[in-house]
């Protein structure tokens, strides 16, 4: 049986391989919180430091088990992405490795994390998202989704690969899985679908299985509508209602100085405004995943 404290379980499956589903399910069964990108983008900005120092190179067993101490496990980017550092700071930790149909997996990809990531990376969003607070941490996540492997045969990461197109996306995946085959003892792996339930996990970590249904989460749609909601704030807000200010001032005999203080006067109003309201991030979508 796992031990009943501390980081017991390195997820090593990439994203879209139904890792909310696991996390809401690991945490029932662990007892306790599971990492996650949701984590990085909005629950722990303090370990935003952490994330940026690993990207550009190694951190220590140390600070490895210093930004992990209050979490029973990690799925997803970025754990995923670091699972041999972490499975080198915490050895005696079980990994799992989330699959699923490759295809399938390249399709979820570009139809929602990559396309939200296209979309809030071009402008008139960077503007949007910066006032509202939210850049530095969405920066922050798509580079992390796009560090490059080094089991990459292509030599891309994963944003990069599924912008390169099916065949380069799917042999991503299977570089990934394969390197975690090779690299995991086979008595500390599970390989393992969602679809499984609970059953091959709860046998994998030795915790009696739960009397309730397995999480099932699908949140393709729900980001959808996040990327729309914050492409069209964007659109209203940085560039229509301006232009009507600009407009209405200018048609009115209202001074260049003029207007330009009721432009810093709207810009000051939304910034306070936006920040609080307006919702942009993985917290938003705790309840469905694919």
């Amino acid at each position: 049986m796992v031990s009943e404290n501390g980081f017991v379980l390195v997820g090593a499956g990439l994203p879209r391989t139904g890792t909310m589903s696991t996390r809401a399910a690991l945490q029932q069964i662990l007892q306790g919180n599971v990492y996650h990108m949701a984590t990085v983008m909005n629950e722990r900005p303090d370990h935003h430091p952490h994330w940026r120092k690993v990207c550009e190179g190694a951190a220590s067993d140390a600070e490895w088990r210093t930004v992990l101490a209050d979490f029973r496990g990690g799925v997803d980017y970025p754990v995923s992405f670091f699972y041999k550092q972490i499975f080198k700071a915490f050895p005696d930790a079980k990994v799992l490795l989330n699959v699923r149909d490759p295809v399938r997996w390249y399709e979820s990809v570009k139809n929602a994390i990559h396309r939200l990531h296209l979309t809030f990376s071009a402008w008139p969003c960077t503007w949007f998202l910066a006032a509202t607070g939210q850049l530095d941490a969405m920066n922050l996540v798509f580079k992390l989704s796009d560090l490059v492997p080094g089991c990459s045969s292509g030599g891309t990461g994963m944003f990069s690969s599924v912008a390169a197109g099916q065949q380069a996306a799917v042999q991503f995946f299977h570089d990934h899985v394969e390197e975690v085959k090779a690299t995991i003892p086979a008595d500390q792996l599970l390989v393992w679908e969602v679809k499984e339930g609970w059953a091959p996990l709860c046998k994998f970590l030795d915790v009696p299985v739960p009397d309730t249904p397995f999480p099932r989460v699908n949140d393709t749609a729900q980001i959808e509508g996040i990327r729309v909601s914050v492409q069209r704030a964007a659109w209203l807000f940085v560039v229509i209602f301006p232009a009507i200010i600009c407009f209405v001032s200018l048609f009115n005999g209202v001074d260049l100085v003029s207007t330009g203080g009721l432009l810093v006067g709207y810009a000051l109003i939304f910034y306070n405004v936006m920040a609080r309201l307006v919702p942009v991030g993985p917290k938003h979508l705790e309840k469905k995943d694919n």
